[in-house]
């Protein structure tokens, strides 16, 4: 049953393969469907490029430090006995935590920038 806190390992995973996607083929059209895609990135084309050039690097970099957390966090609960869905729905939280701040940080950054 403590298999299932593989799961965990999703969300980095995802992170971290969207990043590398988006760094090896970086979207160079603004449509809807393409690359990192938030209002503040379609502003301007500047923005866009810019939001296309430092949002694959953050992904990257915190999906690696979310994986680093979600294994130390399933070893804890494994540990401790905590029940699976406790310690599943706990890394599902902190996994959506660190998507969103992917998002803010990748929008501060474009911010900060073009301030």
């Amino acid at each position: 049953m403590y298999s299932l806190l593989v799961l965990n390992l999703i969300m980095p995973f995802v992170m971290i393969l969207v990043g590398q996607i988006f760094k090896k083929h970086p979207a160079s059209d603004m449509d809807p469907n393409n690359g990192y895609n938030t209002p503040t990135s379609r502003k301007t084309r500047e923005r866009w490029d810019y939001a296309q050039s430092i949002a694959p690097d953050i992904f990257i970099s915190l999906g690696k430090i979310l994986g680093a957390i979600e294994i130390a966090l399933s070893a804890l609960m494994f540990l401790l006995h905590v029940p699976v869905h406790a310690a599943l729905s706990a890394g599902g939280f902190i996994g959506l935590g660190f998507l969103f701040l992917g998002f803010y940080k990748t929008d501060s950054e474009i911010e900060k920038k073009f301030t």
